[in-house]
């Protein structure tokens, strides 16, 4: 799912839906997760529906997001390391 071949479209794939992702947190820290899926797909296209969750679990991951149950949000973390 991460390794592009060449009938990927990176437009549609995980590490370039992450990075969307990583640029709305940044400039609002706390969305809805409904609202991000929306963002998203109004930005990219509906065939990024398909990779989101898959993004956000990537970016869960590598400890850049945390899931808010209580209000079903999505904030950005760790945004200071860089490493």
């Amino acid at each position: 799912m991460l390794t592009p071949t060449k009938h990927t479209n990176i437009k549609y794939s995980v590490i370039y839906i992450a990075g969307k992702v990583l640029g709305f947190l940044k400039e609002e820290t706390l969305i809805k997760y409904e609202d991000l899926k929306e963002m998203l797909v109004s930005e990219i296209g509906i065939n990024a529906k398909n990779n989101i969750n898959y993004s956000l679990t990537f970016l869960f991951s590598i400890g850049k997001i945390e899931y808010l149950k209580n209000i079903d949000a999505i904030t950005l973390i760790n945004e200071n390391n860089e490493d």
